[in-house]
């Protein structure tokens, strides 16, 4: 089977293979292409409040929220920069944009990679193995509002995301970054939300919300749902971790710009300190070593065939008793 090759001697090749360093530049540029995107925003609102064009603040504003989650996320990992500090102001600032306490996000995150596949032990898949014990009205809630494209689910996840980080903020002993990482998105955004004229907020703001949270379920759902799901203390290691995640194929402008290659998620899980900008270098090596075990998904395939389906068939836990030994760890 194809996926045998990929041990650790062939993971660790494909990585001195190709030039992984983080560049200097690529924060600046990234902060620089958000001013430019705020520019246009305020432009649009204060030129155009009265014109139908002011709805175009709508998209706009949805690539400020899902590049913040992009940039906080890569800088979880210490991938925006070699200098922890910039990883921090990087995390703190997109942790502001998309609504997530940076610092507490950041030690469930870790435990997502750490547990991989594991339903029990995994934060990520929490919906997968607490959806069967609500209630059933809760159930069929939840799966009407799915199917009728409402992102009721992600915006769940970020409940539970927060809840996760408060309860984390509550037992572990408290940091000034752990307090910064709650407060800087709950003070900005309750600014935002009853500060602004009500005329942006109904028709600009609580619309980007939908639509990112609505993002959240296209882009972020299809990368472990429906595949191999464990229990017990396995932990797979990162050359093999491509058993529990999927990429998802978009257009080189939205996969790159909007949301950071975090479609290339089984190459972002075996290459979890890769920079954003080089994970689409990985995509080919290691799809073309795993062959048919790369799961992928093309052109929002998944979404457009779930969004159709009972939610509970979709988030039914795909488990096997043990998972597949490929290589020693």
């Amino acid at each position: 089977m194809a996926a045998q090759k990929m041990d650790r001697a062939t993971y660790i090749k494909i990585r001195n293979s190709l030039n992984l360093e983080k560049k200097s530049s690529a924060p600046i540029i990234h902060a620089l292409q958000d001013v430019v995107l705020m520019a246009a925003t305020w432009a649009l609102w204060n030129f155009y409040q009265h014109s139908a064009l002011r709805f175009l603040m709508i998209p706009l504003l949805f690539c400020i929220l899902f590049r913040g989650f992009g940039i906080m996320h890569d800088a979880v990992h210490g991938a925006v920069s070699k200098k922890r500090w910039i990883n921090d102001l990087a995390g703190f600032i997109g942790g502001t944009f998309c609504i997530l306490p940076y610092e507490n996000w950041k030690r469930a995150h870790l435990k997502h990679h750490q547990w991989s596949g594991n339903v029990e032990k995994d934060p990520v898949v929490a919906l997968v193995i607490n959806y069967p014990k609500f209630k059933k009205s809760t159930q069929f809630f939840l799966s009407f509002f799915w199917m009728l494209w409402f992102p009721v689910l992600g915006i769940l996840q970020q409940f539970i995301f927060w809840n996760i980080s408060i309860r984390l903020y509550l037992k572990e002993p408290r940091s000034l970054k752990m307090l910064l990482s709650v407060a800087l998105p709950v003070a900005t955004w309750g600014v935002l939300l009853f500060a602004t004229p009500t005329a942006f907020t109904a028709t600009i703001l609580i619309p980007t919300l939908f639509l990112y949270y609505l993002g959240v379920e296209v882009v972020n759902f299809p990368h472990h749902l429906q595949l191999p799901q464990f229990r017990g203390e396995h932990k797979f290691p990162v050359w093999e971790q491509f058993q529990t995640a999927r990429s998802c194929v978009y257009p080189q402008w939205f996969a790159r710009f909007v949301v950071l290659n975090f479609n290339f998620h089984i190459e972002h899980h075996m290459f979890p300190d890769v920079p954003w900008y080089h994970l689409d270098k990985l995509h080919e090596p290691v799809k073309s070593i795993l062959g048919e075990d790369y799961n992928t998904d093309p052109s929002f395939g998944w979404i457009l065939k779930n969004k159709k389906v009972d939610l509970g068939q979709v988030l039914a836990p795909a488990e096997k008793e043990k998972p597949t030994e490929l290589s020693a760890a």
